[in-house]
């Protein structure tokens, strides 16, 4: 093992990934004896300032991609995975695909001798268990075969590494937003990205879903700095953690808050159009991220800046001054 402390991430261009990359090369790594180490696919291009890192090109779905990357690793944070929207949701193959790489992917860390694997998984995996209050213990009840591959993706990490040096962190997160770091074409297929495109765009946000249905949605620069105090922590154990914003909201006051935000952002006054309710009552739930708050873990608050940010960029990406 090097003597300075190697830290691997793999997703750098995606979602939350490509968030976290940014955020650690500008607030200086995690620490001065840090280096970053990013697993990209082969072909994708990658913005200026990547270049303070050390970059793996490559599917790590090849045995020869994760040896080189995993090579004198610390810690292994594992974003490659697929994300979900209500529009676009992965197929059976590539769900099973997943969770055959991300179990090859832990036990070459295993073998190589790295010391931490953080897997981010989703709240989706607790399906009909969100009501009410729930936190870290509350059981899991997936109700959809996404929800059920997280599952078995998070029980299948903790056995395969139960018996190494290895720690297991579990992070099950909440619905995140935020402007990428990279044009994504999928970008607008989640929630609040849609709701400030069409603010952008329309005089009218329309919410197609049921506008009672509740949501916790927590901006991607509160999950990228709960994640960098993640890594950083000297405390934190083996797991499953809630990382959620804890601030949970129904539809129609998320869709009214992007609808105030444009006209104090953009100067436009918007109006919301909800759909027809449902015949069931959607359940309500608050998501308690307790684990993380008794190690000490600062969850912000920054729902309404990242919103702010979001807006722009849909009118910037329209008006062509962003592609």
């Amino acid at each position: 093992m090097s003597s300075s402390r190697r830290v691997l991430l793999t997703g750098a261009s995606g979602h939350v990934g490509g968030r976290l990359f940014k955020h650690l090369i500008e607030t200086g790594s995690i620490d001065a004896q840090a280096t970053i180490r990013v697993a990209v696919r082969a072909g994708r291009p990658m913005p200026e300032w990547s270049r303070a890192a050390e970059i793996i090109c490559g599917d790590i779905a090849e045995p020869t991609v994760r040896e080189t990357s995993l090579r004198d690793i610390d810690t292994v944070v594992h974003l490659a995975t697929r994300g979900f929207s209500a529009r676009v949701s992965p197929t059976v193959a590539e769900i099973n695909e997943e969770h055959e790489v991300t179990l090859e992917l832990l036990c070459d860390a295993v073998r190589l001798g790295a010391r931490r694997f953080i897997y981010l998984s989703s709240i989706h995996a607790y399906g009909s268990a969100l009501a009410g209050d729930v936190d870290d213990m509350t059981p899991a009840v997936p109700t959809t075969e996404y929800g059920r591959s997280r599952l078995r993706i998070e029980r299948d990490l903790t056995e395969s590494a139960s018996d190494s040096a290895c720690q297991t962190i579990i992070l099950r997160l909440t619905n995140s937003f935020g402007t990428p770091v990279q044009p994504r074409a999928e970008t607008w297929n989640l929630l609040v990205h849609d709701l400030c495109r069409q603010a952008a765009e329309n005089d009218t946000i329309v919410l197609r879903s049921d506008a009672r249905t509740c949501r916790d949605v927590m901006a991607l620069r509160d999950v990228v700095e709960v994640l960098k105090q993640v890594i950083e922590s000297q405390i934190i154990s083996n797991g499953t953690y809630l990382l959620a914003s804890g601030n949970s909201l129904p539809l129609a006051d998320i869709a009214a808050s992007v609808a105030r935000l444009a006209h104090d952002e953009l100067g436009k006054t918007c109006s919301v159009r909800f759909g027809e309710p449902g015949n069931d009552t959607p359940a309500t739930f608050t998501l308690h991220s307790r684990r993380l708050r008794e190690l000490g873990i600062v969850i912000p608050q920054q729902r309404d800046e990242e919103i702010r940010d979001l807006l722009r960029y849909a009118r910037d990406t329209k008006s062509g001054r962003s592609t």
